[in-house]
């Protein structure tokens, strides 16, 4: 059932992740369809959607890919671009590059305010400060603070914004 959401209707997505243990805020609104991944194959996972969080007002593009072996926290206000993926685990199962590169997995946070293009990849571990803008196409593998303009492969700060221009 869980795995559906993949092609599920809009007007059914918020029930839907509510009745499998997701903690939602009031006013989210899902653009389309999500992709929900882990939820129940990993070795760490719990079975439902307890490890997804979402404060209000949300906005969660079509196609967004949300990894759950760990927690996912997005706080009020957040936005993320189409066809993003939200990473929360790396696992090479039994390739032999898992010597080098052993399973990790760490849960991801994005402040209030921040807003992610279409196409944005954010790995497991990163934290993201409030009223942050992650270009489209980027891929973030580390942490930024507030008010932070990222762009790249792999993301790079290109600048502070202002956060006196922060509505109220």
């Amino acid at each position: 059932m869980v795995s559906a959401l993949a092609f599920g209707d809009r007007r059914f997505v918020q029930d839907l992740l509510l009745a499998f243990g997701a903690s939602l805020g009031r006013g989210i609104n899902f653009k389309g369809n999500l992709i929900l991944d882990n939820v129940y194959e990993d070795q760490d996972s719990t079975r439902d959607l307890s490890r997804l969080k979402m404060g209000d007002g949300c906005v969660i593009g079509r196609g967004v890919f949300f990894d759950l072996v760990d927690e996912i926290i997005l706080e009020d206000q957040v936005g993320i671009g189409a066809q993003s993926m939200i990473m929360t685990h790396m696992d090479l199962g039994k390739m032999p590059m898992a010597k080098v590169y052993p399973r990790k997995t760490a849960p991801v946070r994005i402040g209030a305010g921040t807003f992610t293009g279409a196409h944005v990849i954010i790995l497991p571990g990163v934290r993201l400060g409030k009223c942050c803008v992650v270009a489209a196409g980027s891929v973030v593998t580390e942490s930024f603070p507030d008010y932070s303009l990222l762009a790249g492969v792999p993301a790079r700060k290109v600048r502070s914004l202002d956060a006196a221009q922060e509505p109220i």
